[in-house]
């Protein structure tokens, strides 16, 4: 799956302790946009995904938000590539966990990396 040229402006204030929430899996459920409820990242929450990229994506809030703007897990196969994340101080842009094979190029405040494995990262 590729998403490319998207900009998103999110209504933002989220807090440090949603940033630790922990959604269940609803397998069986069809997938709503609500069905969550509150969420650990401001911008992509990605779970249980093989092969994702991001491409000339913007995401940014209109309220400081202290949740990163991505939280990648259980994830196999991703590169985001010119992606720009408004970011609040002591927050993060990516939170990384059971991720293999993550890669970044040209996005903004992020080096270009390539991780094969990553247990557990936040930057």
């Amino acid at each position: 799956m590729t998403l490319n040229n998207i900009r998103i402006y999110y209504q933002g204030g989220g807090t440090k302790e949603q940033a630790l929430l922990q959604p269940p899996d609803r397998e069986t459920s069809y997938p709503e946009p609500s069905m969550f409820g509150e969420i650990p990242a401001y911008g992509f929450f990605i779970r249980h995904v093989k092969g994702i990229k991001l491409h000339n994506v913007e995401v940014s809030y209109l309220r400081e938000d202290l949740r990163p703007a991505f939280v990648i897990l259980d994830v196999t196969n991703a590169g985001f590539f010119q992606v720009k994340a408004q970011k609040a101080t002591g927050a993060s842009v990516f939170d990384l966990k059971n991720v293999l094979d993550f890669r970044t190029w040209q996005c903004a405040d992020v080096p270009n990396m390539h991780l094969e494995r990553v247990d557990q990262r936040k930057f």
